[in-house]
């Protein structure tokens, strides 16, 4: 006869969530540095020049980081209020994904084109990747290690 044992390594409430605000906050860093690294490469050290004539501006490192980081607080904030709901996290994902295509639009449509268009998009893709990808692990960061382990008798 087997036994099965679970071990799971139970946490406090304020710990889970503790871990998930510290994961979703980490993602969200992450993801404004992910930015202004493509934005260094690109701009200062390849010499693309990142100048958007819709908006009459030049993108910049304060631009990039600022974007990232009110995305990725409206994402979270939007994940917080989702969360509550049985398919939230699903119906979270759906719409940052739509959010996420919808803003591949923007450049094309302010007028950039050739090298920068490229460098835009590629920097709406690696910051909204990292925000999708990082706050939906962060939903997962609650739950502690858990592991099955079998015993005969």
């Amino acid at each position: 006869m087997t036994k099965t044992t679970d071990t799971s390594v139970s946490s406090s409430p304020g710990h889970g969530v503790r871990r998930r605000r510290v994961t979703a906050a980490a993602t969200i860093l992450a993801a404004a540095a992910a930015g202004l690294l493509a934005w260094a490469v690109a701009a200062p050290l390849a010499g693309v020049p990142l100048v958007v004539p819709g908006a009459g501006q030049a993108v910049g490192s304060p631009s990039v980081v600022v974007a990232a980081l009110v995305g990725g607080a409206a994402a979270w904030l939007l994940l917080v209020v989702l969360r509550r709901f049985r398919r939230g996290l699903t119906a979270w994902t759906v719409i940052a994904g739509s959010v996420l295509a919808v803003s591949l639009a923007g450049p094309p449509l302010s007028g950039v084109t050739g090298a920068a268009l490229l460098v835009l998009e590629v920097m709406h893709v690696v910051v909204g990747g990292i925000l999708i990808g990082g706050l939906r692990l962060s939903e997962h960061a609650v739950a502690g290690p858990s592991r099955t382990v079998g015993a005969e008798e």
